[in-house]
């Protein structure tokens, strides 16, 4: 049975650390500085609450840093001299943050959050190792958590994170500009999900599904809705900085 810490006890942790649990791995700790959350993923794991400001012992087989990208190095050199596979979560902090020689990036190509059900055999989950020994022990975790491994070097890696920021990130912020507006105008924000999961599920380059009033030049239009977002400049800007980027897109 493979030995688990998990250092953090945020949404990461608690989604791995459960999974891992399931599998049969056993959780040995939980660091973090947070001793309220620390002590409650411990619990849940049944698991040792351990405070994160004292170096950790070497004698887990895996190590899980389920932080914030900016700790990783920090918390990485807390861990003694290890056998151990330690693995970073982030799509953008280079393994190199990580000291010890067997260490591997598993960064989950998927928002996580322990409030919402994981379907764990469509998740792709990215790779990256820079260790024959690593790379393996890195896959077989990946096997067990019953997701996808995809592996990339760290420079593909960091694409796929700003890629992903598009999709995921700047869209959901979309979609609060649109919870906004429709709160505002009392309008039902269900009745867009059709055009919400339609636009999404569309095949094809996205720039030939193009619509709209900037592809169509129409500036009376697009100088209107500038207008009816006036109690928002925030959003006016990203409105104008779409529309002139759909604008030069397409040469109009």
């Amino acid at each position: 049975m493979s030995k688990v810490s998990i250092i953090g006890a945020g949404n990461v942790a608690w989604v791995f650390g459960q999974r891992l649990k399931s599998k049969g791995y056993e959780i040995r700790e939980v660091c973090s500085r947070s001793e309220k959350k620390g002590r409650a993923l411990a619990q849940e794991l049944q698991a040792e609450y351990i405070a994160l400001n004292k170096k950790l012992d070497g004698h887990s087989d895996i190590y899980l840093l389920a932080i914030n990208d900016g700790a990783i190095a920090e918390c990485a050199s807390l861990i003694s001299s290890t056998k151990g596979l330690v693995v970073h979560f982030s799509g953008s902090t280079s393994l190199h943050a990580v000291s010890q020689p067997r260490r591997a990036v598993l960064w989950p190509l998927r928002s996580i959050a322990k409030s919402h059900q994981t379907d764990w055999s469509t998740m792709n989950i990215i790779l990256e190792s820079d260790s024959d020994l690593a790379s393996v022990r890195a896959m077989d975790l990946v096997q067990d958590l019953g997701a996808k491994a995809v592996r990339m070097d760290e420079s593909r890696r960091k694409q796929a994170h700003l890629i992903a920021v598009l999709l995921n990130n700047f869209s959901n912020h979309l979609l609060h500009m649109a919870d906004v507006i429709s709160a505002e105008q009392g309008l039902d924000p269900a009745i867009f999900q059709e055009l919400m999961t339609s636009s999404f599920l569309n095949k094809g380059p996205a720039k030939n599904r193009q619509t709209g009033p900037a592809i169509r030049g129409d500036q009376g239009i697009i100088e209107s809705q500038v207008k009816m977002l006036k109690d928002h400049p925030e959003f006016q800007l990203i409105y104008k900085s779409m529309s002139d980027s759909i604008i030069k897109t397409h040469n109009l």
